[in-house]
């Protein structure tokens, strides 16, 4: 006995290094170049949301998301700006403030691998968790994700360290006086999941996983469990962390976000078609195959085989805890969000790390075959350095663009933005608009664009605070003489498809904005003597974008001012084309 102590914590030591060593990886890819593309629509507004909090007003701001993201987000900012005043005097490495704001995800996103190792430990052996943790740490899509301000990167860190912590009070290894403790833990995990995202369906597929494990006698009968201190100690935990939901303002923003008041535009370019991407059109909206889609060519092919063969073995293993979770926040939650209308990237993180426990579980099997087979053992091993190098050269080979990322089954790099677009692309290249448009164009010009907030930023920011920035999905627009149009692909809503059916084939003077591989962004100098396109549909259409008078058409006189406006935009059209 005394002999298996000193083994049993060099076994722990062991595994301990394992997930430093784990964690340091997915921190290191994650925070690799995080500061390198443009603010989206969302980040700016969780940006707008800090200064807000700087001047003490917490309430109504940004309210149909949590606070505790964005109170994340102003102490990264904080400590970003102090350490970029000592990093100037010393020459130390520093971020831009886009790296500052994601920062608090980028180690969300590392230690949810620490937190997915221990959960399947509960589970598999070290293998298998190994493993499953080495998909979440390297795989693109988190890596991808994790990279952006999004609620879905602490929502999914929350929800599975809480279901680690219920699985140590559940399990029948715990004794009896420590069950309360590790409740009380997932208690505060689910609260802190809550108060990271306002869902709670992840809690209910948390309890269809016990359920299922209770039917198959994996789990004891949770003597020191209450029902009535859980949901207060989650409760408490929730309002502590986000004090802003007792304001009667916040819960009606809530309200009305629930019911859509304040969605401006709608449609999801998916494969080159648009759809309606409303939660309520159910299986009308965005096609129900999107998920699986999307893994699929997202995933490199070592680690999706991993999860197909796991997926596979965890559906005949039904007497197991891992099949238990896999069928509940895996199988189960993907269904939910296939049969939604609306679809979106990062709605797929959540299920992400179960599908990986699958493909961990996969891995430990195939180890538990391969035991005393000489010839079995060195296939495994030949296995595990294309199951590690391959995803690794892949990752390698697409920084910092890992949201691009496809595998030969998607088509690689010939088909980057195919399918994805408006994740993809989004707003990476606003910065740059900004920096073509702000030496050049004339004062108090307006600028329309699909992105109104992360433009409005960056014009800002380079000192121009004069142009007006009017958003292109609003219907009211039409545009005038001199307007400079920013026509992005990954942008193509229902509301500004007629921009995109005129003025790609109008002749108007343009410039391109691409970012990395692809065109990200077309700017236009709206010009209406420009000759329309020759198809009579789409000549009806520009002369329905030209809508107004133009602003210069009636101008009795010729002033200096007006001058320098003409010099001015035929300066802008030479740089444009330049």
């Amino acid at each position: 006995m005394l002999s298996e102590i000193p083994d049993r914590r060099l076994g722990h030591f062991w595994e301990v290094g394992i997930v430093l060593l784990l964690t340091v990886l997915a921190f290191s890819v994650r925070v690799y170049r995080v500061d390198f593309n443009s603010l989206a629509e969302d980040e700016v507004a969780k940006w707008a949301a800090v200064q807000e909090y700087r001047h003490g007003h917490f309430a109504g701001v940004n309210s149909e998301h949590p606070m505790l993201p964005k109170v994340l987000a102003w102490a990264s900012l904080a400590a970003g700006e102090r350490w970029s005043r000592v990093a100037a005097v010393h020459c130390w490495p520093s971020l831009n403030p886009e790296g500052w704001l994601r920062l608090p995800n980028v180690l969300f996103g590392a230690a949810t691998t620490a937190v997915l190792f221990m959960f399947c430990r509960r589970m598999m052996g070290v293998a298998g968790s190994f493993a499953a943790s080495l998909f979440w740490a390297i795989a693109p899509l988190p890596v991808a994700l994790n990279r952006l301000t999004k609620e879905e990167t602490p929502l999914t860190f929350f929800t599975l360290l809480a279901c680690y912590f219920y699985c140590r009070a559940a399990q029948p290894a715990d004794q009896d006086n420590s069950a309360r403790r590790w409740y009380d833990l997932s208690a505060i995990g689910f609260g802190l999941a809550l108060a990271s995202q306002y869902i709670l369906h992840l809690l209910g597929l948390n309890a269809l996983a016990w359920f299922l494990a209770g039917k198959n006698g994996l789990s004891r009968k949770p003597s020191q469990f209450s029902y009535k201190r859980f949901f207060l100690v989650m409760f408490l935990t929730f309002v502590v962390v986000n004090p802003v939901i007792l304001s009667p303002a916040n819960f009606n923003v809530i309200l009305h976000w629930l019911h859509h008041d304040g969605v401006k535009h709608s449609g999801y370019d998916f494969d080159g078609t648009l759809y309606m991407n409303f939660p309520a059109r159910l299986l009308a909206g965005v096609p129900w195959f999107y998920y699986l889609w999307l893994v699929l060519i997202k995933t490199p092919i070592p680690i999706l085989t991993a999860v197909i063969a796991g997926s596979v073995l965890l559906l005949r293993d039904r007497r197991t805890l891992a099949s238990c979770f896999f069928l509940s926040l895996g199988l189960v939650q993907l269904a939910g969000l296939s049969v939604s209308g609306a679809k979106w990237i990062r709605y797929s993180l959540p299920f992400l790390p179960f599908l990986y426990l699958a493909g961990g579980y996969a891995v430990q099997q195939t180890l538990k075959a391969a035991e005393g087979k000489v010839l079995s053992r060195a296939l495994v091993g030949f296995s595990a350095v294309i199951l590690l190098g391959w995803p690794l050269l892949e990752l390698h080979s697409w920084a910092p663009y890992y949201s691009f990322y496809l595998n030969s089954i998607g088509g690689e790099k010939q088909n980057i933005a195919r399918y994805f677009a408006m994740d993809e692309v989004s707003e990476f290249d606003t910065r740059e608009v900004a920096q073509k448009v702000c030496p050049f164009a004339p004062v108090a010009t307006t600028v329309a664009t699909a992105r109104p907030m992360s433009m409005a930023y960056y014009l800002h920011a380079c000192g121009r605070a004069d142009l007006q920035i009017v958003p292109l999905y609003d219907t009211h627009y039409a545009p005038q003489d001199g307007d400079l149009i920013v026509l992005e692909p990954s942008r193509r809503f229902f509301e500004t498809q007629r921009f995109f059916d005129t003025l790609g084939n109008s002749g108007m003077p343009h410039s391109e904005i691409r970012v990395g591989p692809v065109l990200a962004s077309t700017i236009y100098l709206f010009d209406p003597s420009v000759p329309g396109p020759k198809n009579g549909k789409e000549e009806f259409t520009l002369t329905q974008l030209r809508g107004a008078k133009s602003r210069f058409e009636n101008d009795a006189q010729e002033t200096a001012s007006t001058n320098t406006s003409r010099f001015a935009f035929s300066d802008l059209t030479r740089r444009l084309l330049q």
